[in-house]
């Protein structure tokens, strides 16, 4: 007999799980065994939304009669639907046989059984929706990193992860893409080529949608030939004033054939990424395989990163000196601040972290630190009786997104109250309208306090003489490929002596750097330059050594 403490054991059962189709055919035992029913299924039916972009259509069966099993005699007794929050529909249907005979209060109660089991579906199947958007991309319907990276991370607990290659593709040109069609349409257009990607894969794959234009997927090795043409080239469609559009998408691949080097889920991501990156600054190359010096020096730039912060409060950067001579008395006029890192012991080249800093922005850190530590040194120079000289301190071009800059650097010069003279900032010249905008402003602040500075590397850009004109500069610092060559020409010297003409002119200092050769010398004196920086003179050197050489500034060679 079925009874209200039946509905209250079957409600009991459903209510400890979160899981309600695991412990369905629990819960119903407790109304439908005495009932006489056969079997209950459940019929979802779940349209496309933003929120499930792709439908589902289920029919499960959530309860058997165990001992009876089905007959064909049975009919549908009782059919209940239930709306889901996204305009879904799920339905329930009871069988039982052809000769059921339930009373009024028995069919109330099934009847009340299957409505609280629908909004427990219904309940369970929100529930299911939040968890996978928390790991869904919500403009694709894609798995976001989270999904993308637990899928990666299941493969690699059961040790399949070496059948599969790892991708990461970027698509080219997308940004045409958005000013022909506009923001909404091309969402729809990402949409069109999340589903093509989505008919492609397998069960036991995955592609991931990281936001923008940049996806990653999880292929086997077997199907790699397959997935790269698809990515090379992927036609759809967009809607233009009504029309239907061809649109031709084509992505930039990186590769990596996943080995067993992998140690965790992440770097299936950032090793795919790095050939991406490359592929990327290769315009002929649509994809590439990683390589081992690929993923050495991004794993050499990551140890670089991580390590900068604590290198600073640890005091292993270092600040060394490399005297500006003038050739005409052979006497120390200046020196070049560069900084010197000793990374646990390790020397780290500025060619290795510079760079690396400078993309990150964390050049400022460092910048900042080594123009605090020459302006301490003059100080204690001066403190000890020393004719200190000029020092000029670079600044990279990515510090000048900081508007307060000169600013700071003004307070640090007075913070250790020595004379603006002794001080000079150095940026390089760029060939970018939008780095010589943040160059000029930079430059005419550091006038309007009157810290001189310089342009480093002159020459190397593209619009050389424009500088001269145009920048607020003191000095020009003529880089070492105007004098690098093993024989100097007479074009050489003819342009080399202009260029310091027309600098004089404009009343602006000239330096050379990178002079090593007697010859070079030689030239430079010809041409009238005589401020020179290079290891002909001097190397690069510590604190100390440059104190000692401001002791006596006079080189004794010819």
């Amino acid at each position: 007999m079925v009874d209200l403490k039946s509905l209250d054991q079957f409600i009991g059962t459903l209510s400890k799980s979160d899981n309600t189709m695991e412990v369905a055919q629990q819960a119903f035992e407790f109304v439908a065994i005495p009932l006489g029913v056969s079997h209950i299924t459940v019929d979802l039916n779940i349209p496309e939304t933003r929120q499930t972009p792709q439908s589902e259509v289920r029919h499960v069966c959530v309860y058997v009669n165990e001992l009876d099993g089905e007959s064909e005699t049975e009919i549908v007794w009782l059919e209940e639907s239930h709306r889901t929050f996204e305009n879904g529909l799920i339905t329930a249907k009871v069988y039982a046989g052809i000769d059921t005979n339930w009373s009024n209060e028995e069919r109330q109660l099934l009847l009340s059984a299957i409505r609280v089991f629908l909004i427990h579906i219904g309940r369970y199947h929100l529930v299911e929706l939040v968890q996978k958007s928390a790991m869904t991309q919500y403009l694709t319907g894609l798995p976001n990193s989270g999904g993308y990276l637990s899928f990666v991370t299941q493969k690699m607990i059961a040790g399949e992860l070496t059948s599969y290659n790892s991708y990461y593709f970027n698509l080219r040109g997308f940004g045409l893409v958005n000013r022909k069609f506009g923001p909404e349409e091309t969402d729809n257009i990402l949409r069109r080529y999340a589903r093509t990607l989505l008919e492609f894969k397998l069960d036991d794959e995955i592609i991931g949608h990281l936001g923008g234009d940049n996806f990653v997927a999880l292929i086997r090795k077997e199907r790699t030939e397959q997935f790269l043409d698809l990515l090379k080239k992927t036609t759809l469609y967009g809607i233009k004033d009504g029309n239907k559009v061809p649109v031709a998408l084509n992505a930039v691949t990186g590769v990596y054939n996943i080995d067993d080097s992998i140690k965790n889920p992440g770097q299936v991501i950032s090793r795919s990424s790095i050939a991406c990156s490359v592929a990327r600054s290769l315009s002929s190359e649509s994809f590439l395989f990683v390589t081992k010096e690929m993923s050495s020096k991004v794993y050499r730039e990551k140890q670089i990163e991580d390590s900068f912060e604590d290198g600073l409060s640890n005091n292993e950067f270092q600040v060394y000196y490399q005297p500006k001579v003038d050739t005409d008395t052979n006497t120390v006029v200046g020196a070049e601040a560069l900084s010197r890192w000793f990374c646990k012991g390790e020397y780290v080249y500025p060619t290795e972290f510079i760079p690396v800093l400078e993309r990150n922005s964390f050049s400022i850190g460092l910048d900042i630190f080594v123009i605090e530590e020459v302006c301490r040194t003059i100080r204690s120079w001066i403190d000890k009786g020393l004719d200190p000289v000029p020092v000029s301190i670079n600044f990279s071009r990515s510090d000048l997104t900081d508007e307060k800059l000169a600013d700071q650097i003004l307070a640090i010069v007075k913070k250790y109250d020595i004379d603006l003279s002794f001080i000079q900032i150095e940026v390089t010249e760029t060939a970018t309208a939008k780095d010589r905008g943040l160059i000029t402003d930079f430059l005419n602040k550091l006038k309007g306090m009157n810290i001189t500075s310089s342009i480093d590397d002159f020459g190397t850009g593209y619009s050389s003489l424009g500088i001269l004109r145009d920048l607020p500069v003191n000095t020009i610092k003529i880089d070492k490929s105007f004098i690098e060559e093993e024989t100097l020409t007479k074009r050489d010297e003819i342009l080399l002596r202009n260029i310091i003409r027309m600098a004089n002119e404009l009343d602006i200092e000239v330096i050379t750097e990178g002079v090593e050769r007697a010859d070079q010398i030689e030239l430079l004196k010809r041409v009238g330059c005589h401020i020179v920086q290079g290891f002909y003179y001097d190397k690069p050197m510590s604190k100390t050594a440059f104190e000692a050489r401001l002791e006596d500034k006079v080189y004794l060679r010819a």
